[in-house]
């Protein structure tokens, strides 16, 4: 999973790129306005436990790439920052984290005000995809008027239309409801207002308490744009950082903080973007993997190894709650808890898979 950050300069968004990722400023680079990319680690418990019954040489996790942009200041959409960074970079984002401030902050032009920043991010990105949709739909009318159109052209230049009337009525094009053909015509031009976005409330240590609250009402506010909302302060949470477990379990409480910002953000994220885990575990290696709600034991199989799907024979299913509590593989086939599954299975999240396969 990759996901690009991105907001306006003195957001908060590179402190908040570094809590995510564990990585420590650098001074040299942050006065280059370059784009700052680093991968972490996807905590999950439930690998630990496996790994500890299973005896495994091995623990791997699944990972996020988080891309730290430079700063998006008004009109950018006119400028070099997308034709920079969008055409290099933010176009293999599976998703956007926008990072608005909600603090104030001294010598700034402007006091906080997320929703009016909010609107303005959105804008910049639904015009930069505007110029490229009007771009291809100029060249494909053109086509079309000297030659009779194919059966593709034809719905290409369908969806282009519908895209550009949702574009121009000021609406993101994550929200236009299409199928999956005409999904698939967009997807090659790796649209901004496409990808599914994130906002992070980055809020002063004061409002901490009310993250919640405040996260909801601009959810609701929100809403018809399909986006997420959650709050965080990057300034205490850089704190709890540097503490170590028990004295951050202590400031937790203090603050009545459940769980860290990196976690929150990653547990938002799998969310948005329709995301689950399942597991395999033995002696070797026990792993977490990636895949869509709604997939099936052969596309799971296909994520460990596409040799798994071709010669794809069953599955056997059992849930990482059953497992635990009967104490691994031998309990649960005692009770009848591991099932063969066959191709069209859907997995859900916490199932431990053991492929088999032919060859």
């Amino acid at each position: 999973m990759n996901i690009g950050l991105i907001g306006a300069p003195q957001s908060g968004k590179t402190t908040v790129f570094h809590l995510l990722t564990g990585t420590e400023p650098d001074p040299v680079a942050a006065h280059k306005r370059e784009s700052l990319r680093a991968v972490t680690q996807v905590p999950d418990p439930r690998v630990d436990k496996l790994g500890e019954m299973s005896d495994s040489r091995k623990l791997v996790y699944t990972t996020v790439e988080y891309l730290d942009t430079p700063g998006l200041e008004e009109g950018a959409s006119k400028q070099s920052w997308f034709e920079g960074v969008f055409s290099g970079e933010l176009k293999n984002a599976d998703a956007l984290a926008l990072v608005v401030r909600g603090f104030e902050l001294d010598g700034a032009l402007e006091s906080a005000d997320p929703p009016r920043d909010i609107k303005r991010v959105q804008d910049e990105l639904i015009f930069s995809d505007l110029i490229v949709i009007e771009k291809r739909h100029d060249k494909l009318q053109k086509q079309v008027r000297v030659k009779t159109p194919s059966a593709q052209e034809t719905m290409e230049l369908e969806v282009l239309e519908r895209a550009k009337a949702q574009l121009e009525d000021g609406k993101p094009l994550r929200v236009l409801d299409l199928g999956v053909h005409e999904k698939k015509a967009l997807r090659g031009f790796q649209l901004l207002s496409e990808k599914p976005m994130l906002v992070v409330l980055n809020l002063a240590e004061g409002n901490l308490s009310n993250a919640l609250s405040f996260a909801d009402k601009l959810t609701t506010e929100f809403a018809a744009d399909g986006m997420a909302v959650i709050g965080l302060s990057a300034a205490i949470e850089a704190e709890i950082a540097r503490l170590d477990d028990e004295e951050r379990a202590v400031f937790m409480a203090d603050l009545g903080v459940s769980e860290i910002a990196r976690d929150r953000v990653l547990q938002a994220s799998y969310k948005l973007l329709g995301l689950q885990s399942f597991l395999t575990t033995g002696d070797k290696e026990t792993r977490a993997w990636t895949i869509r709600r709604g997939e099936t034991a052969v596309e799971a199989a296909g994520v460990i190894h596409s040799d798994l799907a071709k010669g794809f024979i069953r599955a056997e299913v059992v849930h990482y709650d059953d497992f635990v509590r009967e104490n691994g593989y031998v309990g649960c086939k005692a009770k009848g808890m591991v099932r063969l599954e066959g191709k069209e299975y859907v997995v859900k999240d916490g199932d431990i898979l053991v492929i088999r396969h032919s060859g």
